[in-house]
């Protein structure tokens, strides 16, 4: 396509004020569903409508019948996040629909599920995580013992969930089925019989939960540091004093509209610092890339605990040794690499000062 084409031009922005409107529609859609939550979940509106009731065609009780299914709604919501609030993790029985799970007994399709809730830094819950777990009864020198082993999850893949297993939910060397009498796999030979451990089950959900949290954070930190450099969303952010070249960057799918799956191009303002460019190298976030208008490219990891763990800067003259040290210097931490930045550039500014007046 033709950049001088002037139709290109035209559907391009009518690209951008259609991703606007949608994005409108989408905040009052929400702002509206957060108001009437917070009505009809109210103390006063809920005493009104279980109060006594004056007659089947009274107003009070037309509300009632009208206003009852958002009510109920509502009361589920509320008790939703509170219970999310309170217990991060939690488990329910859950019946496999799959059909190719075919057994006179239906002990085989039931498992247990385990629901992982997580909260971000904008006060938000991000979408249920789920471990789905399946009995199996096993055969060690202790006797007939059941133990469970993952069937089913949504973690993300990055996220080492068999590894764990093995670790947490080791199998015994002789698996007799699950909890229903089917036939697992064969007892191993003797001599590699390996000796049966114990499973943790808590350990294991705990680890997990700790992995997605520390992801979270990662992205969370690498967010921060954008909306603190400020941030400029196509179609949505005009600034007519800023240039319209520049990197556009596609935010993580973690960050994409659940409702309308619509991926959002930002990039970054102009700022003091000159960085063009800060974002994730994987959807992981282990590595942050940043880049400098004069062309200096950097790489920096973030660990686990929120810190700065190692850094490389590579300018035209190699590899710049004092930016390195701003980055992992300091508390180490994230959520500061701006501030120790912002404090190295003046302390640079201050040195070419002094040289000028000498």
């Amino acid at each position: 396509m033709d950049p001088n084409d002037p139709t290109a031009h035209l559907e391009e922005e009518l690209d951008s004020e259609i991703s606007s409107i949608r994005r409108e529609i989408r905040k009052l859609q929400r702002r509206r569903l957060l108001l009437s939550s917070g009505i009809l979940s109210s103390e006063s509106l809920q005493k009104r409508l279980r109060g006594p009731q004056k007659g089947p065609g009274s107003i009070l009780s037309d509300l009632n019948e009208d206003l009852s299914p958002l009510v109920r709604a509502a009361g589920s919501h509320t008790q939703s996040n509170h219970h999310r609030i309170a217990f991060s993790t939690t488990t329910f029985p859950f019946k496999d629909p799959s059909p190719s799970i075919d057994v006179e007994e239906d002990g085989a399709k039931n498992l247990l599920g385990v629901r992982i809730d997580i909260c971000v830094r904008n006060g938000r819950f991000m979408k249920p995580y789920y471990l789905l777990l399946r009995k199996m009864r096993t055969d060690d020198r202790n006797g007939v013992r059941v133990r469970v082993r993952v069937h089913r999850h949504t973690i993300p893949a990055f996220i080492p969930v068999d590894r764990l297993a093995r670790i947490f939910l080791p199998e015994s060397h002789s698996v007799l089925g699950d909890s229903s009498g089917n036939r697992g796999s064969q007892p191993q030979p003797k001599e590699k019989q390996p000796r049966g451990r114990k499973q943790d089950l808590r350990a294991f959900v705990r680890e997990v939960r700790r992995q997605l949290v520390a992801w979270h954070t990662r992205l969370d930190a690498v967010h921060y540091l954008r909306n603190k450099l400020g941030v400029i969303r196509r179609g949505v952010d005009l600034y007519p004093d800023e240039e319209e070249d520049g990197p556009w960057e596609r935010d993580v799918p973690i960050d994409i509209d659940i409702d309308s799956g619509v991926v959002e191009e930002t990039r970054l303002k102009k700022n003091d610092l000159g960085i063009v460019t800060l974002w994730p190298t994987a959807l992981e976030a282990w590595y942050v890339r940043v880049e400098w208008e004069d062309g200096r490219v950097g790489r920096f990891k973030i660990s686990n605990s929120g810190l700065v763990e190692r850094a490389v800067v590579i300018g035209d003259g190699g590899r710049d040794k004092v930016l390195e040290a701003a980055l992992t210097g300091g508390d180490g931490k994230v959520l500061t690499v701006l501030d120790r930045l912002i404090k190295d550039t003046l302390s640079s500014r201050d040195d070419d000062a002094t040289l000028d007046l000498e």
